[in-house]
C-alpha cells in the first residue's frame, strides 16, 4: 500500500494519463515555464490505477523533456471519484478569472525584472489583455490613462537582440487599432 501524504517521486513511466481526461493543454508553453521555472506542484495520482487525477500536462511535458521522476501525491478512492477529482481540478481553472488592475501590475513588476518567460504569456496574450481593460476601463483605469494622449517608448536592449527586439514588438504592436510604428533608426 502507498503511503498518502507523502510526497513521492515516481518515475515518469510508472504513471498514466486517465483515460477519460477531456482536458487538452499547451504542452508548448508548459515546458517553456518548465524550463524557466522548473516543475513545482505534485501531480495527484490514483493509487490503485496510476491513473493521473490533477497534472496531467505537466507530466506529459516532464515525459516529452526527458525528466525521469516527478513529483506525486497518491490518493485512494474509487473510480466515481476519481473522475470527479479530475473534473472539479479541471472546472476550477476554467472559472477561475484575473483582476485586469492586479494583473497588468503584475505583469509590469514581472517585465521590469526580467522578462516573460516561462509565464504563460507572450505579447499577443498582453494585447488581447490591454484591449480588454481598455475596452472596459475603470475609474482607477481612467485616472491612469487620462494624461496619456500619445506615448512613446525606448527600448533598451543588448545590440544582440535588438533586432528580435525590434520585430516582435512591431508584431504585437502592428494588432493594435490606432497605433503608428515609426522607426528612429535609419
Amino acid at each position: 500500500m502507498v503511503q498518502q501524504n507523502i510526497l513521492h517521486h515516481v518515475p515518469v513511466d510508472e504513471l498514466k494519463s486517465h483515460p477519460e481526461n477531456a482536458r487538452k493543454g499547451d504542452l508548448e508553453k508548459i515546458m517553456a515555464s518548465m524550463r524557466a521555472n522548473g516543475f513545482f506542484g505534485a501531480l495527484v495520482v490514483q493509487s490503485s490505477t496510476n491513473y493521473i487525477l490533477v497534472g496531467n500536462h505537466r507530466w506529459q511535458a516532464a515525459k516529452r523533456m526527458g525528466m525521469e521522476t516527478v513529483p506525486v501525491l497518491f490518493i485512494d478512492c474509487d473510480a466515481k471519484q476519481a473522475r470527479k477529482i479530475m473534473l472539479a481540478d479541471n472546472r476550477s481553472s476554467d472559472l477561475a478569472t484575473y483582476d485586469f488592475d492586479e494583473l497588468g501590475d503584475l505583469l509590469k513588476k514581472v517585465m521590469t525584472e526580467s522578462d516573460l518567460g516561462g509565464t504563460g504569456f507572450d505579447a499577443i496574450d498582453l494585447q488581447k489583455l490591454i484591449g480588454e481593460v481598455i475596452d472596459e476601463p475603470n475609474e482607477k483605469r481612467k485616472r491612469n490613462l487620462e494624461p496619456f494622449h500619445n506615448s512613446y517608448w525606448l527600448v533598451k536592449a543588448p545590440i544582440t537582440l535588438q533586432g528580435v527586439v525590434t520585430e516582435k514588438l512591431n508584431t504585437a504592436l502592428a494588432q493594435v487599432d490606432g497605433v503608428e510604428i515609426a522607426s528612429a533608426t535609419h
